[in-house]
């Protein structure tokens, strides 16, 4: 039974996150909103998406001055728990906070909370599996306290009271602080009596976690016939429309969500449709209009202008140079990643005040407001040429870079008189791949970089990929085999001519290909998609104003020549983010995720690894539009 049982699971909990996902943007309370975060990243195991980091946002409101969340325990340790599943560190101001508030509430004498056997096994819980090491001057009292309820039949009060100590007990022996052995398999052993008499332990599904978390959290697997019993439970106690509701609908659907993901071995891919908000910025007679078209908003686009004076332009395009000359590393020679509290503070201190400054700067308050309270995931760019020196990805809100925030891609308003070439069809089925690494031989990072992306691709996709280095292609044979693939990738060396932007190249071990030689090998049939994952291969005109539209650098001539998205880097990027931000971005491409939201991911990752002064994540673009999907996740 218990092979058969994992595509139901499977199908279960799908359909449970669609539910919640559905619900979440009616949701106000604090506890709903941090159950239902914890629920969506254990069964995505994808703390960085758009709906849970909008969610939590909304919790971080809602906190209250001395740390709580409406001066309840179980409330506050619920938000607590999904922030930091979420990924806010523990010394953070909002979880240092909480965590006082706790701390604050532990009776002095008893060393319970409100000495209730709940709220004490739901605070020992959290600090278990946040910050055990608090567990050994805040717990030792309550563990015995609450061991000592135990009957002699092994329950403690009821059933969702014996499953939590279980658990927690199970929990602080693993973190090696308490252990409790016979008080731990008493109490398991009441959970299997008390199911065996009957088909479920009570008639909520909320209630119903604890026991079954205990048995999971002991080791018991599907093949334990007590847990594939209380998993047919859960199955048939689903509503159609993928909720539980038995006492709670956001509660009995969240903790269902939690114990069968738990059950599951590879995260749930949800893919939903992206809701895409369009921002439009023009020029026009010494100003720029923005508008603002968000999803389900109806006909009318609102619009502003903005007048931006000649200092504050070039301090803005200069801006975004400065920011990036603080990235010493670069492609080709090694980088060490370091942990979170060693990155240097005042270099992202000094990225986030330059974002804001864009922001005020470039986006009017009307449309903030508008931005600000969007449903979009995915937002796009549309820029007026004449404007594509500024500092688009920089932008941040205050609380977020705008291209981590959303999945974010630039579209070109251009006035050249320019016609789409026609694309021939090639007659395959596969879409085929190139993948060009280390065509200099001298980065063996890009050469497993494209090693690694090929095997994804083949594996996840089924792809046809043709995988070249330095020493089986030419420049020649890369101009002449662009027409016969639908993605390139690129991982290598490119240079940028600032004085003219059409001589960039990207660079081969029997020479340079200059980027207005490109154009003229894929007229006829263009890639969809091109990854140059190279120093400086995203890089335009400072100054656009001084030179003619004609001089493109690499990216707006792959774009000119009919490329849907292209994605590269305004500035020299470190290999090992170089290199991470390719395999993240091609991992969520192969699971059917757009092409903005596999990039937004891809930033996240590269931000993560916290490189001394890399600012990867910041540099990448992509032109196009972000909600596309270059792969079909469904073949």
């Amino acid at each position: 039974m218990s092979k058969s049982q994992i595509p139901l699971i499977t199908r279960a909990v799908q359909q449970g996150v669609r539910w919640l996902k559905e619900y979440a943007e009616e949701l106000t309370d604090a506890r709903d909103i941090a159950i239902c975060i914890s629920a969506l990243v254990t069964a995505e195991r994808n703390p960085h998406s758009q709906l849970v980091q909008r969610l939590a946002s909304s919790i971080i409101r809602q906190q209250a001055l001395n740390g709580s969340w409406n001066e309840e325990l179980w409330d506050t340790v619920w938000a607590t728990k999904a922030l930091y599943d979420v990924g806010y560190e523990i010394n953070s101001r909002e979880m240092h906070a909480a965590l006082r508030f706790l701390e604050a509430t532990q009776d002095t004498l008893t060393g319970t909370w409100y000495e209730e056997p709940f709220e004490t096994m739901l605070v020992l819980d959290l600090l278990a599996r946040i910050v055990p090491e608090k567990l050994v001057s805040l717990s030792e009292r309550s563990l015995k306290w609450l061991a000592s309820l135990q009957k002699s039949d092994g329950a403690i009060i009821g059933i969702r009271y014996t499953g939590m100590i279980a658990s927690l007990f199970c929990l602080t022996k693993r973190v090696g602080v308490w252990n409790s052995q016979r008080v731990t398999e008493l109490a398991l052993k009441y959970i299997r009596q008390d199911l065996g008499e009957k088909s479920i332990w009570t008639s909520a599904a909320w209630s119903n976690y604890y026991p079954l978390m205990a048995l999971l959290d002991y080791g018991a697997t599907l093949d334990d016939s007590f847990v594939s019993k209380a998993v047919d439970w859960f199955l048939a106690s689903q509503d159609t429309d993928g909720k539980w509701m038995q006492v709670s609908r956001v509660h009995d659907t969240a903790m269902s969500v939690l114990v069968l993901s738990n059950l599951l071995t590879t995260p749930l891919v949800d893919i939903s449709d992206p809701r895409t908000g369009i921002l439009s910025i023009n020029r026009e007679n010494g100003t720029i209009r923005v508008s603002f078209h968000g999803p389900g908003t109806g006909a009318i686009t609102p619009a502003e202008k903005i007048k931006i004076s000649s200092h504050v332009r070039a301090d803005l395009s200069q801006n975004q140079q400065l920011m990036m000359a603080t990235m010493k590393p670069v492609r080709g020679k090694r980088s060490t990643i370091i942990r979170k509290n060693q990155v240097e503070a005042p270099v992202q201190a000094e990225i986030t005040r330059s974002g804001r400054y864009a922001y005020g700067h470039l986006i009017p308050a009307k449309i903030q407001l508008l931005l600000e309270t969007s449903l979009a995931d995915h937002l796009r760019f549309d820029i007026d040429e004449r404007l594509i020196d500024l500092p688009w990805e920089l932008i941040h809100d205050g609380t977020e870079f705008i291209c981590l925030r959303y999945a974010m891609g630039r579209r070109l308003i251009s006035d050249q008189n320019f016609l789409p070439p026609r694309r021939q069809p090639r007659f395959v089925k596969e879409t085929r791949v190139m993948i060009v690494a280390n065509p200099t031989n001298d980065l063996p990072a890009a050469k497993k970089e494209g090693r690694k992306v090929a095997q994804l691709l083949r594996d996840k996709c089924a792809m046809q990929v043709d995988e070249f280095t330095s020493s089986d292609i030419t420049k020649k044979d890369f101009l002449l085999s662009l027409k016969d693939y639908d993605i390139v990738h690129f991982a290598g060396h490119a240079s940028y001519d600032a004085r003219n932007p059409d001589e960039s190249c990207l660079i081969f071990s029997d020479g340079e290909i200059q980027a207005f030689e490109i154009a003229r090998f894929i007229t006829n049939r263009a890639p969809i998609v091109v990854f140059l994952n190279a120093c400086w291969s995203a890089e335009e005109l400072r100054n656009p104003d001084l030179y003619s539209p004609m001089m493109r650098g690499l990216g707006r001539t792959f774009l000119y020549a009919g490329v849907s998205a292209f994605i590269g880097y305004l500035v020299p990027v470190p290999d090992d983010s170089a290199t991470q931000f390719a395999i993240s971005f091609y991992e969520s491409l192969a699971q059917g995720q757009t092409i903005g939201e596999s990039m937004r991911r891809a930033r996240i990752e590269a931000r993560n690894l916290k490189i001394p002064d890399d600012l990867t994540y910041l540099s990448a673009v992509l032109y196009g539009d972000p909600a596309v999907r270059a792969i079909d996740s469904t073949k």
